[in-house]
């Protein structure tokens, strides 16, 4: 891949730079938002837009790549559920999907619309991507396997749940599965 335009989303309190240093390593060049400052003050439907705007105007074609990375994925998946089924290659790490709960730790997060995802998918009212992939880790409590399988499933993804892992995949991993997300055709 040279000189390939990714578009990231990164984790809440991530920085573009943190993924798009190992996409850039690869000769990936990186646009996207970061989910702090104003693009996080903006209102959920104001921050869906700007994405939706984002891919609409560079990112949407076959070859384009899309990473988006815990709640980026998941405001990417919201983004994209309101347009046509996107062309291009999608790879999701350690994606929230909707409301997880952390019975060991005590902790739960609840997003907001955590239910729809998971209710247009089953209504089949979800825009199925031609290529998408989910990589989370078996132990995540910010992404219930669970229903990353059922997501996985109806959307047509292939999933890859990684033994031993929870929310912070190892970078060793991160990097191999962007290398060949970023390398595939």
């Amino acid at each position: 891949m040279t000189d390939q335009q990714v578009y990231l989303l990164p984790g809440r309190g991530n920085r573009l730079s943190d993924l798009g240093a190992m996409i850039a390593s690869r000769g990936g060049a990186v646009r996207g938002r970061e989910l702090r400052g104003p693009f996080a003050r903006l209102r959920f439907p104001e921050q869906l837009e700007l994405i939706a705007t984002d891919l609409g105007s560079d990112h949407w074609h076959d070859r384009a790549r899309l990473v988006g990375h815990s709640f980026g994925a998941y405001l990417l998946l919201h983004a994209l559920a309101g347009m046509p089924p996107f062309p291009g290659r999608i790879l999701l790490l350690s994606p929230a999907l909707g409301a997880a709960i952390d019975r060991r730790h005590l902790a739960a997060s609840f997003p907001p619309r955590s239910g729809r995802l998971l209710g247009l998918a089953e209504a089949h009212r979800y825009p199925l991507p031609a290529r998408l992939e989910i990589h989370t880790g078996q132990e995540d409590t910010g992404c219930d396997p669970r229903l990353a399988g059922t997501l996985a499933e109806l959307l047509g993804a292939r999933l890859h749940l990684v033994a031993g892992q929870g929310h912070s995949l190892a970078s060793a991993y991160v990097e191999s599965a962007l290398t060949a997300f970023l390398a595939a055709p």
